[in-house]
């Protein structure tokens, strides 16, 4: 058993070359700076929304509030859904005495 690893035979780099044996131009605009790709401006516009959010004052406070109001909504109807229950519970068991006797 041989433990040499195994490479591809081209190398693992682009084959295609430009004048004087460089890389094309083509190999080199879809690495860091791909711009034409959609994930790139996608990635690019999230990175300056979070970058906006994460240093202005204003817009922090502004999220902060609302999620604080979302939550105080989402528990306010959690309460009304087991206060809901209890009085179900409560009918249920009335109405349950109320065939005993």
């Amino acid at each position: 058993m041989s433990h040499t690893p195994k490479y591809p035979p081209d190398g693992g780099y682009p084959t295609s070359t430009g004048t004087a044996g460089y890389p094309s131009t083509g190999a080199l605009s879809q690495g860091w700076f791909a711009v034409s790709d959609p994930g790139y401006i996608k990635g690019a516009l999230l990175g300056a929304g979070l970058t906006y959010i994460l240093t202005n004052q204003k817009v922090q406070r502004a999220l902060v509030k609302g999620v604080v109001t979302v939550w105080t909504a989402v528990q306010g109807g959690i309460e009304e859904v087991k206060e809901q229950i209890h009085d179900v519970k409560a009918e249920m068991s009335m109405k349950g005495d109320a065939d005993k006797t």
